[in-house]
């Protein structure tokens, strides 16, 4: 059970200059009932406690230092291809740091919240609820399964909050999987032929609304000692590579007969054709919140365009 030592909680969020992480740490600070540290590595802002989370031996120092009630781990290698080629690199951020956090939370009551995917499933039978049989196809999805037994086995409080491909505000275009196709179509000739993947079906997610959904199973546990265990959140558009694709085409000036419709599965990390996550049980807490798809991508994209733009 979850006690704080004060009246106000101490959230901490890893990985909080992170696609993911950015935008939980701005829905953090701008309640005044909690008190909120993010850290950062690579990209460090001012104000972010700099730490490497693959430097597994500093991490209960580093948190007896902070004394976190509450820790929202976003931090991982994301990257399905890059987790192919550095299993090993891969399995110290999403598993070792995972397993250190868990076992100093474990120690000194604090309730952690593991950001997990849906490549923990083989994608043959959506949707897919939080008991139903996991079966990873790549290293990357291994990776974040291996860190949800990490959490889970440890013995302390904790949420599993398995999430599918996300979207949101990017520094560049191509911080996410989603944004990157805007790209590929920017740097694209005139009239030119753009083959985009259209075999797995994917239901982009808003990382503001998955911050949303951290505040609220955050806010849920400081009120309840009973609330934890695993849970999904997901957007609820189907859309293939191809299709999200479709959709930027007038917003970046291209002409939608040039992109080409590619069925065959994508090369490199295999990936499951259909993860589809069911979200209903937040959504019988009352936790939730969806961004349309078509509504949100043009705010994201415009000052990308724009300065494109400028360098041409």
């Amino acid at each position: 059970m979850m006690t704080t030592t004060s009246p106000t909680p101490h959230i901490l969020i890893t990985g909080a200059t992170g696609l993911l992480g950015r935008p939980l740490l701005r829905a953090c600070n701008n309640r005044n009932d909690w008190r909120v540290t993010g850290t950062a590595f690579r990209r460090t802002a001012p104000g972010l406690e700099r730490i490497d989370l693959s430097q597994t031996d500093a991490i209960p120092g580093f948190l007896d230092q902070l004394a976190p009630d509450v820790i929202i781990h976003t931090a991982a290698e994301r990257r399905p291809d890059v987790s192919e080629r550095d299993p090993e690199g891969t399995q110290r951020l999403n598993v070792g740091s995972t397993a250190a956090i868990a076992q100093w939370a474990a120690a000194h009551s604090a309730f952690v919240i593991y950001i997990s995917s849906d490549y923990v499933f083989d994608g043959t039978q959506p949707p897919y609820r939080p008991t139903d049989a996991t079966h990873p196809l790549n290293a990357y999805g291994q990776s974040k399964l291996d860190g949800e037994h990490a959490v889970l086995q440890a013995g302390c409080a904790a949420a599993v909050l398995r999430v599918p491909l996300l979207y949101g505000d990017v520094e560049r275009l191509d911080e996410s999987s989603v944004t990157v196709l805007a790209d590929a179509l920017i740097k694209a000739a005139p009239g030119q032929q753009v083959k985009m993947e259209h075999w797995a079906t994917r239901y982009p997610t808003n990382t503001a609304d998955v911050a949303a959904v951290l505040i609220g199973m955050t806010a849920r546990r400081l009120q309840d000692p009973d609330f934890g265990g695993i849970f999904h959140w997901s957007g609820n558009e189907a859309m293939t590579k191809y299709d999200m694709a479709c959709l930027f085409a007038p917003l970046v000036g291209t002409d939608p007969a040039c992109i080409v419709a590619d069925p065959t599965p994508p090369t490199g990390a295999p990936r499951p054709q259909d993860a589809h996550l069911d979200s209903s049980d937040l959504e019988r807490l009352g936790i939730g919140r969806r961004t349309s798809f078509t509504t949100a991508i043009p705010a994201i994209l415009a000052p990308h365009l724009h300065a494109k733009k400028i360098e041409r």
